[in-house]
């Protein structure tokens, strides 16, 4: 064979070679892309399962935290130990801890929401009364109307108190809403009030409640806003946490309860008023 066509066989090898080596990447870049895709899917289907056992031992957690309270009421047979319900279910949800539901856990905790100040259905004495424990006279006089300007339906606003005008004017990026408080949240948004004081206040405080007060389980705060105290009712309030062992997803639920103890055999009527559930 000569020089010349030695070369000419020896570039198309090359050439051969180099086209082999592309095919080689191509194809492992391609399987790369497989491997990847695949592994992501398995992340998501993995994600899903959690976030799904989550929220259901969440679930779980209320359905139990709600069967254990109706028996225990059921079981107290004197207004005495009825009146004592609450806490004894705080005291035992607390020795609980965690529990276990096959590869999920949950846990549960209880307030009873008649032992805060409602904000949207409290009369204005005892909003009065709460305000004056953290700030001046006047001062939660002024709060007070700026609580009642942001949830009444009037622009007129109320000595001391504000309205979509003055928020604006105040350059604050929140407005009046003009209904009833959803969330404690929304608290700080209140002209004069902020941060630092709805935070002093949100031990004390509820938006879900009925405007009664339990003296049984009411801290000092609440009792010393309230003249006159009577209770024929209660809201319980319970968290249930749920989360699948060894993944960081969790689910929380929070319910309110409409608590209307009976005396008949038939035991306390438990009534959903609020639900809402988040992923964390």
């Amino acid at each position: 064979m000569s020089g010349r066509a030695f070369r000419r066989l020896a570039e198309r090898r090359g050439v051969a070679l180099m086209l082999v080596l592309w095919v080689v990447i191509v194809l492992s870049a391609i399987a790369l892309g497989v491997v990847a895709s695949s592994r992501a899917q398995t992340n998501l289907a993995g994600t899903l399962r959690s976030r799904a056992v989550a929220r259901y031992a969440a679930e779980s957690g209320v359905v139990a935290a709600t069967m254990e309270l109706t028996e225990m009421f059921r079981a107290a047979e004197t207004d005495e130990e009825r009146a004592q319900v609450f806490s004894r279910f705080e005291e035992r949800l607390a020795s609980l801890g965690e529990r276990q539901l096959g590869s999920a856990r949950y846990q549960v905790a209880v307030l009873d929401l008649n032992s805060r100040v409602d904000l949207n259905r409290s009369s204005e004495v005892v909003l009065l009364g709460l305000f004056e424990q953290f700030v001046g006279v006047e001062e939660a006089e002024a709060l007070v109307n700026a609580l009642y300007d942001w949830t009444d339906e009037d622009d007129e606003p109320l000595p001391g108190g504000a309205e979509a005008r003055e928020y604006v004017d105040a350059g604050s990026p929140f407005l009046p809403t003009n209904r009833p408080l959803l969330r404690l949240d929304e608290l700080a948004r209140i002209e004069g009030i902020g941060d630092s004081l709805a935070a002093k206040l949100a031990p004390y405080v509820t938006v879900w409640g009925d405007g009664l007060v339990n003296v049984n389980t009411a801290p000092v705060p609440v009792l010393t806003a309230v003249p006159e105290i009577g209770a024929v009712a209660a809201e319980e309030f319970v968290t249930a946490r749920g989360w699948e062992e060894g993944r960081p997803l969790t689910h929380e639920i929070q319910a309110a309860f409409d608590v209307r103890v009976s005396r008949l055999i038939t035991g306390p009527v438990l009534r959903v008023r609020y639900w809402t559930e988040r992923g964390l």
